[in-house]
């Protein structure tokens, strides 16, 4: 989809709730780079737009090229802590730089995300969809992040929200407020969040209101509650948030390709007897109707010159369009992403392993010392060798702890960990059968 015709973006959590002092500029750009990249994150690590493109979404003169490079450079320079509130209960922390890199040249801009972050921004579990016209309405960078955060927690069944109590200091994190300014909360109320209440319930259809918790006598936890009190009155006003998350997830997909919703539902409801019944198909050759969906997508996107991309996708499905080097292209970013998801899912299960040995040798030290009579590595009781103390070579973490671990893990500690390894076999399973 061109940049231009997307009105909204999905936003990870996680990168809603990030940490870092970004100007009003640095995080509308950062949203418009994201959304202009979305549906390339997967497959490419390097993304482009043209200047003119950026500037037209951002409500920028496009001529000031020099303040433009300023803000993307100083996403390249800016690093950030991303779940600060936790919201995602599997996510864990992270930290990255905004922008892994960009270039200017012959009016085309590229830039790419970092790694760990690129996943996070294409994979979110838990995520919402922000409207990029409405962020151009904030005049305030404080506006503009209190109505994400608020916005991420927004229900559209129940047409509210509220946030978990925020700690004042996670409040400023968020905020991108140094500790010391405006260290007295009158100040900061004054300053910061009254003003940046009011420009939200002023300039949308939604109220927010705060809720203050004191701890003795001094304020110290915030809580928003966001509730929406009107339908736009303007028929040319996109939704501020269209009710796709109850949606089937190849519907969704379809939607955010740029199909429109009435076929995107067709073709989902449809499945298989969707493509047409001359069309040259082996369902066999996809594992499931959304490998298939997908497929076509990624097609759609590398096809040049495609005018009404809802409507090739909706064609190339239908008819089953095909493009053996695109389909090669497309296995091996899907074997890429399997490995990539089950590597990190060992390593999140190594994570809670160790943390549950750890427990245990603190608990009972004498495990520490059956375990290392058991070590029956080389290299490993050569580095013990190196150490003061057995203890202190297991705080180390290196090669010796790895090795008592296993060992703990094998011959004394099998059944504490056993719902770890459960718990791991069967998401790897799932991520093998998907």
């Amino acid at each position: 989809m061109n940049l231009l015709e997307r009105r909204e973006f999905i936003k990870a959590s996680p990168a809603i709730q990030i940490q870092g002092n970004l100007t009003h500029l640095q995080r509308r750009v950062w949203n418009v780079l994201l959304a202009n990249a979305y549906d390339e994150l997967p497959n490419k690590d390097i993304h482009r737009v043209s200047v003119v493109e950026l500037a037209e979404k951002l409500g920028f003169d496009s001529k000031n090229q020099e303040h433009l490079k300023e803000t993307v450079k100083a996403l390249v320079d800016h690093t950030v802590e991303w779940n600060v509130l936790g919201k995602d209960k599997k996510e864990v922390w992270g930290v990255a730089a905004l922008l892994a890199s960009a270039e200017i040249e012959n009016g085309i801009c590229t830039y790419g995300f970092a790694p760990h972050l690129r996943y996070k921004l294409y994979n979110p579990r838990i995520y919402t969809k922000l409207n990029l016209r409405l962020q151009n309405r904030f005049m305030s960078r404080y506006a503009l992040v209190l109505w994400e955060v608020c916005f991420d927690y927004f229900d559209t069944a129940r047409n509210y929200g509220e946030t978990p109590f925020i700690p004042l200091e996670t409040f400023r994190e968020l905020m991108g407020i140094a500790s010391d300014d405006y260290p007295i909360f009158k100040h900061l109320n004054h300053r910061v969040i009254k003003p940046a209440i009011e420009e939200i319930n002023e300039l949308t259809n939604f109220f927010v209101e705060v809720e203050q918790k004191r701890q003795g006598r001094k304020i110290a936890f915030l809580k928003f509650q966001i509730s929406r009190l009107k339908e736009l009155g303007s028929s040319e006003e996109e939704p501020l948030y269209p009710d796709v998350e109850e949606l089937p997830a190849i519907a969704i997909a379809l939607l955010q390709a740029g199909v429109a919703r009435r076929e995107a539902l067709k073709i989902t409801d449809q499945e298989w007897d969707a493509v047409n019944g001359e069309a040259d198909l082996n369902s066999e050759d996809y594992h499931d109707f959304q490998a298939y969906i997908e497929e076509k997508i990624a097609l759609a996107h590398q096809t040049a010159n495609v005018k009404n991309m809802g409507g090739f996708i909706v064609q190339a499905i239908r008819e089953n369009y095909q493009d053996s080097e695109l389909q090669l292209q497309f296995e091996i970013r899907k074997h890429k992403e399997q490995r990539a998801i089950l590597a990190a899912l060992e390593s999140e299960m190594k994570e809670k392993r160790s943390a549950l040995l750890r427990q245990a040798v603190r608990t009972n030290p004498e495990l520490l010392e059956k375990a290392a009579e058991k070590i029956k590595s080389y290299l490993a009781l050569e580095r013990l060798e190196s150490y003061n103390s057995l203890e202190e070579a297991y705080r180390d973490g290196g090669m010796v702890t790895a090795e008592i671990n296993g060992i703990l893990a094998e011959e004394f500690c099998s059944e504490l960990i056993a719902p770890v390894y459960a718990v791991y076999e069967t998401e790897k399973a799932r991520i093998l059968d998907g």
